[in-house]
Parts: C-alpha cells; sequence; structure tokens
C-alpha cells in the first residue's frame, strides 16, 4: 500500500477533483457521454463520509461553512492524502476489508473530530481512495498534521501485514520520513525481471520513443499510449509502466532516452574531439621532425661549407710554401 499525502487551501477544487478529476478529464467525460447519449458518470465514487454528504460541491459548501464559522483565517485547511493498493488487491481484499481499512487510517491519523469525504477511483491499473479532509474540526480546532507522514507509513506497513498485501519497497533509507514520495510496489509477477531487463536494454540504445517502441514491437512486445504508458509482452500478458516502477512510466521513460541519447552525443562529441587532438598532435609532431630535419640538413651544409672553406686554406698556404722554397735556394747560389 502506497499512502501519498496533500494538502490545500481549496475545499471545492479538491472535493470536484475527487469525484470528477481533472478539468480535462471531466470535459472528456461529459463529452463522451453526449456523444453516445448515455448519462455522464463520475470518475469518483463516493465510498465513505463523515459529518458531511452530498455531490462535491455540497461536501465543500459544508466544509467551508463550518471553517468560516470557527477557524476563518486558516489558509491550508484541507487535508488531502491518496490511499493506493496494488493491483491485485481490487479483487484480494472484500468491501467490508476495503472499508475497514478506510475507517482505520481515519481513526489512526485521528480524524474524530473532522469531516471527511473518501471517493474511490477505477482508472488505473490499481484502486485508490482519494481523502478530503477539514481539519477545522467540529470542536474548533486544527487538526495537527506534525508527522503525517510517518502516521501513512506506518498505518501502510502495518496494513500490509494484517491484510497480507504486497509490500511497498522504499527507495529512501529512512523509511518512515518518506511516505509516498519515495515507495513503489514490490512487484511479485515471475515475467518482471526479464521484462524490465529488455526494457532497460532498448531504452539505452534509443534516441527517441518512436525508435525506442519500435525496438520494442520487433521483440514481440506491444506499447500502449495515453494518458500512461502500457506494455504487453508476447505473451500477451499486460504490465502498467506504474506497476512496473517509475522508471518505466512515459515520463522517466522519456527522460532515460533523453540521456541516453545525450550521454552518446557528448561521448561522440568527446570522441571527435580526442581524435582531433591526436591529429593536433601527430601534425605537430611531423612539423617538428621537419623543423628538425631542416636543422640538421642547415647545419650539414655549414659544416660542408667550413670543410670546403678550410680545405682550401690549406691548399692556398701549401702553394706559398712551394713558391717561397725556390727563392730561397736562389739566394744561396749567388
Amino acid at each position: 500500500m502506497i499512502i501519498k499525502t496533500g494538502t490545500s487551501k481549496s475545499y471545492k477544487g479538491s472535493a470536484i477533483y475527487n469525484e470528477h478529476g481533472s478539468k480535462q478529464e471531466m470535459k472528456q467525460r461529459q463529452a463522451e457521454a453526449k456523444e453516445f447519449d448515455q448519462p455522464y458518470v463520475p470518475k469518483g465514487e463516493l465510498y465513505h463520509s463523515q459529518y458531511c454528504a452530498g455531490d462535491s460541491s455540497e461536501i465543500a459548501a459544508q466544509m467551508l461553512e463550518l471553517k468560516k464559522e470557527l477557524n476563518p483565517k486558516l489558509e491550508k485547511c484541507v487535508y488531502t492524502p491518496s490511499m493506493n493498493f496494488a493491483p491485485e488487491g481490487r479483487n484480494k481484499l472484500s468491501e467490508v476489508q476495503k472499508l475497514e481499512i478506510v475507517k482505520g487510517f481515519s481513526e489512526y491519523m485521528r480524524f474524530a473530530q473532522n469531516q471527511y469525504s473518501v471517493h474511490r477511483h477505477n482508472d488505473k491499473d490499481h484502486e485508490h481512495f482519494h481523502f478530503l479532509v477539514n481539519r477545522v474540526g467540529l470542536d474548533g480546532k486544527t487538526w495537527n498534521d506534525s508527522f503525517c507522514k510517518r502516521r501513512e507509513s506506518e498505518f501502510a506497513r502495518n496494513t500490509e501485514v494484517n491484510y497480507d498485501l504486497r509490500q511497498v519497497m522504499m527507495k529512501s533509507k529512512e523509511r518512515l520520513k518518506m511516505a509516498g514520495k519515495d515507495e513503489e510496489f514490490v512487484n511479485q509477477n515471475p515475467y518482471i525481471p526479464a521484462f524490465k531487463k529488455d526494457i532497460d536494454f532498448l531504452v539505452r540504445g534509443s534516441n527517441t520513443f518512436k525508435e525506442f517502441k519500435e525496438k520494442m514491437e520487433d521483440r514481440g512486445y506491444k506499447l500502449q499510449t495515453g494518458f500512461g504508458l502500457g506494455y504487453t509482452n508476447a505473451q500477451g500478458i499486460k504490465f502498467g509502466g506504474k506497476e512496473l516502477g517509475k522508471e518505466y512510466q512515459k515520463t522517466s521513460v522519456d527522460a532515460r532516452i533523453e540521456t541516453g541519447r545525450q550521454g552518446r552525443e557528448q561521448e561522440q562529441q568527446e570522441k571527435i574531439q580526442q581524435q582531433a587532438r591526436l591529429a593536433l598532435q601527430l601534425q605537430r609532431g611531423l612539423e617538428a621532425q621537419e623543423r628538425e630535419r631542416k636543422e640538421a640538413l642547415k647545419k650539414e651544409k655549414t659544416l660542408e661549407v667550413e670543410r670546403l672553406l678550410k680545405l682550401e686554406e690549406q691548399k692556398k698556404q701549401e702553394v706559398e710554401k712551394q713558391q717561397i722554397k725556390p727563392n730561397k735556394n736562389r739566394g744561396m747560389r749567388m
């Protein structure tokens, strides 16, 4: 079980979301009902309530009236947690057990003096319940939300044990301090490890989501996109992105593909730069060798010139010696 915490300043906005979903979802449902000439069915079903009744607008009005009377200055007046069961929890728990859990949560979180409503949503692969709690109590006191994340997580862990529900894997080391933020269901499906391995491999090698989808289809998988991302393997077994984990939802897959693409581009750029540096080093090495060759040749020519000049000087001196020797002989005869 995963319980996600939340607060709001608006009774009406929160109540409408719990009953109808987002504005876009409500408009889409209304348009579909009109197109097929069917009555409009809200996204959420009022499952349970305390000290309030009616549709979302009526519940919001009742809570607002109490706030104006007892604590008009309170800004964050609404507590809006959502309770999420693993997909198999839909059929594993009876309606009596689900209601027990919903009421048990309100008792554990100490809503005895507070108005609250609970709407059930079935639009995803897992059943989940949205709470709308008026923080202004009937006694005029403000419900204390201190350590609410800790209490939410404690209740979820206890409920998993008491009702034999699938346990949650928490990524955070401080398990009770980050309820709902770093949690995901521990998936017990035997196909999951190989399925994730294939997805991870193909995500790493894709530059766009379209390319990733084509590669998945080449391996016999099918991808369904829309409000989320769904997968179907070659055996026809379907998995939702949330069922596999946060890393396999559409936004995360897009982000991982983009990160991989940028990483490959950077790696390619670094490779090109490295090749350019090596080419430059080679060019400089060749230029240095050429300079050394020219310097050696110049030095060799200089030495040759000096040798020839020295040789010429020696010849000149020999000639002069030969000329001086006959003159000496003539002087001695006279």
